[in-house]
Parts: C-alpha cells; sequence; structure tokens
C-alpha cells in the first residue's frame, strides 16, 4: 500500500505534488511553530479581513493551506489528494497551481467584502476541494465509478455528494456564511473552466475555417 501511494505521488506532474505537499505539511508545522514557541502559522497566514484591508493580501491565498484541525486536515488531505490525482494531469504545473489558487481567493473574497472589520481568523481548504470538484464535473461527467456503499455511480453523481458531505462539515464548524463563501470555489472554478472551453473551442473553429479558406485558394 505505501508503494502504491508513492508511486501515485510521483506519478503526478510537478506541480500538483507540490499542491499537495504544501498542504499536507502545513499543519503540522504550525502545531510544532505552536508548541515550540517560535512562530504562529495561524496568526501569520490566516484569513483576516481586518489585516487584509490592512494591506495583508498574502492571507487571501495562504489561509487556504491550514487545516481547521486534525480532523478536518486528515479528510482535507485524502479529498485533495484523490482530487489531484484525477484533475492534477489535465493542467501544466502552472495552470493547474493558478486554477486552485483562484478557487481560494474566490472562497475569501466574499468573506473579506462582506465582513471586513471580522477579527477571527479563518482558514481551511473548502474553497480549493470545490473548485477541483468543479474540475472533476467538467473534465468527466459521464465517467462512472464504484462507490463503496453506493455501488456504481456517475462522476457528477460523487461530486454531488462529496459537495454535500463537505458543505455539512463546513457548516457545522465554521457556520453557514464561511460554507457560502466557499462555495464560491467552486463558482469560480466553474466560470473559469466554462470561459476557457468557449475560448479554445472559438479558436479551434476558427482555424479549422481558415485551413478550409486556404484549400479552395489553393
Amino acid at each position: 500500500m505505501k508503494q502504491l501511494f508513492h508511486n501515485l505521488f510521483l506519478s503526478l506532474p510537478l506541480g500538483a505534488r507540490l499542491l499537495l505537499l504544501v498542504y499536507v505539511i502545513g499543519f503540522p508545522l504550525a502545531l510544532a511553530g505552536h508548541y515550540t514557541h517560535t512562530f504562529e502559522l495561524y496568526s501569520a497566514l490566516g484569513l483576516s479581513p481586518a489585516l487584509v484591508w490592512k494591506g495583508q493580501v498574502w492571507r487571501l491565498v495562504t489561509y487556504g493551506f491550514l487545516a481547521l484541525g486534525p480532523v478536518d486536515w486528515a479528510v482535507s488531505t485524502f479529498w485533495l489528494a484523490t482530487l489531484v490525482s484525477v484533475v492534477g494531469r489535465n493542467w501544466t504545473s502552472s495552470g493547474f497551481w493558478g486554477y486552485c489558487v483562484l478557487g481560494i481567493v474566490a472562497g475569501a473574497i466574499p468573506v473579506v467584502l462582506l465582513k471586513p472589520g471580522m477579527d477571527d481568523v479563518l482558514v481551511g481548504n473548502g474553497a480549493m476541494i470545490f473548485a477541483l470538484l468543479a474540475a472533476w464535473d467538467w473534465l468527466y461527467h459521464r465517467e462512472r465509478l464504484i462507490l463503496l456503499g453506493a455501488g456504481e455511480i456517475s462522476v457528477r453523481q460523487a461530486v454531488i455528494l462529496i459537495a454535500i458531505i463537505n458543505s455539512l462539515i463546513l457548516c457545522f464548524c465554521v457556520g453557514w456564511f464561511s460554507m457560502l463563501a466557499m462555495w464560491c470555489g467552486g463558482v469560480a472554478g466553474w466560470l473559469w473552466l466554462r470561459v476557457r472551453s468557449k475560448l479554445f473551442m472559438g479558436k479551434t473553429a476558427q482555424q479549422i475555417r481558415s485551413e478550409r479558406i486556404a484549400r479552395l485558394e489553393l
């Protein structure tokens, strides 16, 4: 089993491996800093709207790489590893990072805009998970898979089920407002994929028409 996960990790593109590694080490590193009294990653990197408005814009991204706690870290690592192993192969390293960061920032913007004076620190990769779920559905919604306890289902059904479970966890752990904010990561990802698809199809159609015109001229 250990060799299987090792081979799976090495088979991923460098960008996908790096993103997964950053999230995996984020929570243990934060704990190490807290208990050794050397640094506090949560206070330095968590999403605080009040501090974002004061210029600490890196928090719009960095909060997405810190877990709420050990249970959230374990569950999120499992889902992130699963989704990254499936979706991460469809982009270049920079493209994959750009897509994930888009989802994270989209989840932070509603919190920053609607609760600008909030001093509490928000962390968690819910927005990135929703963005990756949107990509999984967009790329593979017609495929089917075997889900333990549910039998054979479509990828779209699996995406809906995982989204519901993740939403319930967020709602009970951080509240309904933060849950809705994290949904924005999935919405932003879906919109980006739609726009990208239309632009790509437009360029392809234009290229085909140009080739036909060239053949007619010949």
